[in-house]
């Protein structure tokens, strides 16, 4: 079983409305964090609360990771009220990581949410990759945030929000139907909430689109012992059958999730 590292908090930063960047110091230098995989955090200092929160790494570079946190609940509160400097107990890297093989072509990149964080680190990996043409759909509820950071990593980007004065109003689903008539492409890449996905997914299904899904699962131990965070996915054409999100996850190709109705 991973053991709890402690990592100093080196920044921590507002960038949206209750959305917060907070950046850490490595542990270690061998340790390393690839897109898709996340960290579960110790939230609190003491035993309240007492389930860690996983959240999917933003960025990473040689001495820093980045995770960008949405305040929703108690946990993350405590987690975005702390400071520089403070040592914040963390378990990781966990996960699977998606599979980017490819060397030559073109990936489409669709986030949603809080789900576009953890495509950018995604976006950076992919950026290295001369040969590869990178472009990305992000969709928001309302207010922007980490675009300008897409664009150092992208070939062109589409924001999209449900407020007026960005490049689509509405929700990313209809960018991606027009974008994938106009052009196919190798990967498709996305996160976001479940209705979203599940959608993303019917769309690229029906274009004969290779799509890897990032799953916004709830779960609890992060390890593959709790069983909170389960997910039906086809075993053959006849069967299937629950993975844990955590352990099995959180990437999954878009032909072996099924959906709940």
């Amino acid at each position: 079983m991973k053991k709890g590292i402690l990592c100093e908090i080196i920044e921590n930063v507002e960038v949206a409305h209750n959305i917060h960047k907070i950046k850490f110091k490595k542990p270690s230098e061998d340790f390393e964090i690839k897109a898709g995989q996340f960290i579960n955090i110790k939230c609190g200092e003491r035993d309240f609360p007492l389930l860690r929160r996983p959240i999917s790494i933003g960025l990473t570079d040689k001495d820093s990771m980045t995770i960008y946190v949405n305040k929703v609940g108690k946990g993350t509160e405590l987690l975005c009220g702390r400071s520089k400097g403070e040592l914040v107990d963390i378990l990781g890297p966990l996960g699977n990581t998606f599979n980017m093989d490819i060397d030559k072509g073109s990936v489409l990149i669709v986030g949603g949410g809080i789900g576009v964080a953890p495509l950018l680190e995604l976006t950076r990996e992919l950026s290295i990759k001369k040969d590869v043409y990178v472009k990305a759909i992000l969709g928001y509820r309302e207010e922007p945030f980490i675009t300008e950071e897409f664009k150092n990593y992208t070939d062109d980007i589409i924001v999209v929000s449900e407020k007026e004065g960005f490049d689509y109003k509405g929700y990313v689903t209809k960018p991606l139907e027009l974008e994938l008539k106009k052009m196919n492409y190798d990967l498709v890449f996305t996160c976001g909430p479940e209705p979203m996905l599940k959608k993303v997914n019917e769309i690229c299904s029906e274009n004969n689109q290779t799509v890897q899904l990032l799953l916004e699962e709830k779960m609890a131990c992060g390890i593959g012992a709790c069983l909170v965070c389960t997910c039906k996915t086809k075993k053959n054409d006849n069967d299937w059958s629950y993975v844990r999100t955590c352990k099995d996850g959180p990437v999954f190709y878009g032909k072996e999730v099924i959906f709940d109705e």
